[in-house]
């Protein structure tokens, strides 16, 4: 991981590790699949569509990889900083299945539980942070899909 990514990275996880009770390992800002290209369609179309959420975690949401947990958080940004709300949901580590899809611009993941819930995810690749995203998915055993 070249220092541009470690320093991003460590900005990320100094955020979130104060709210949880595991070293932090990665974080991530996320947006709800679909979210992004939808809401710039929906901006072309007069607003028809916007706000449509695919799942109950705020949309954008903050993802923590610890060791043992994969946690998700409420959060607003705040320049170039970020304030933390409230956990609102965790999930062991061991019970979660990620699959991951990369394009040049986008990797979209799917976390499910063992319980079989899913949440399907995004983060933007372009303009540099292609491998910050890797070393995330990394972080949460992604798999290629």
């Amino acid at each position: 991981m070249d220092e541009k990514t470690m320093k991003q990275m460590a900005k990320m996880v100094d955020a979130l590790q104060p709210h949880c009770d595991e070293e932090i390992v990665a974080a991530m800002t996320c947006s709800h699949a679909g979210s992004m290209s939808s809401f710039l369609i929906s901006k072309l179309m007069g607003g028809v569509g916007a706000g449509t959420k695919s799942s109950n975690l705020p949309n954008p949401v903050f993802i923590a990889v610890g060791s043992k947990s994969i946690y998700a958080f409420n959060y607003a940004p705040r320049g170039f900083k970020f304030k933390i709300k409230k956990e609102v949901a965790r999930w062991p580590k061991d019970e979660v299945s990620v699959v991951a899809e990369k394009t040049s611009a986008m990797t979209t993941f799917v976390l499910t539980t063992s319980s079989g819930e899913s949440y399907p995810l995004e983060v933007p690749t372009m303009m540099g942070g292609k491998e910050l995203v890797d070393v995330f998915l990394e972080a949460l055993g992604a798999s290629q899909g």
